[in-house]
């Protein structure tokens, strides 16, 4: 008579870690995870697992650290064009303690001038300025849309600000 379901026995604790643990792996070889997008994917496949013992394994073996992974995160971020608001957001979300965000965040501040990057991504998106004929309320509705891209982006105001101006006024000199 087959096994049924209710019949089978569970795995043995050291089993329920190996089959976590190479879970775990096949995941990180993919890319960097933070802790918690481990356990969150991890409870999908293993529901009533210990993802402690297994998480802290993984750090022994410098398998997966929530330290590289914000490294690797806010470049990977900055290379697509995100501002430092958004970058902030999305680690918070991905579980990352703001006494680790922050020194990446001073670090990004010091290699990463946000101002030009604003800029950069203004002018991929709307490649011209803004026409200085058009009515005033189509240049204000214009310059509305254009804040919300960037503000969406996760860039200050002050940089917003800038990179509008230096896309008009490098508009007016061709």
């Amino acid at each position: 008579m087959p096994p049924t379901d209710s019949l089978e026995e569970p795995p043995s604790p050291v089993e329920a870690f190996q089959a976590l643990f190479s879970s775990a792996l096949e995941l990180l070889s993919r890319r960097e995870h933070s802790c918690q997008e481990l356990r969150q994917k991890l409870a999908a496949k293993h529901p009533h697992a210990d993802f402690d013992a297994v998480l802290q394994r993984l750090q022994e073996l410098n398998y997966q650290s929530d330290q590289r992974f914000t490294e690797v995160f806010c470049r990977s971020r900055v290379q697509r064009g995100q501002g430092p608001l958004r970058i902030r957001q999305e680690l918070q979300l991905r579980g990352i303690p703001s006494s680790m965000i922050q020194p990446a965040m001073d670090q990004l501040q010091e290699e990463v001038d946000w101002f030009e990057l604003a800029l950069e991504q203004l002018q991929r998106k709307f490649r011209r300025p803004m026409d200085p004929a058009a009515p005033r309320e189509q240049q204000m509705k214009e310059r509305a849309r254009r804040q919300r891209y960037l503000a969406y982006r996760g860039f200050f105001g002050d940089a917003i600000q800038y990179a509008i101006a230096e896309l008009d006024a490098g508009g007016a000199e061709t």
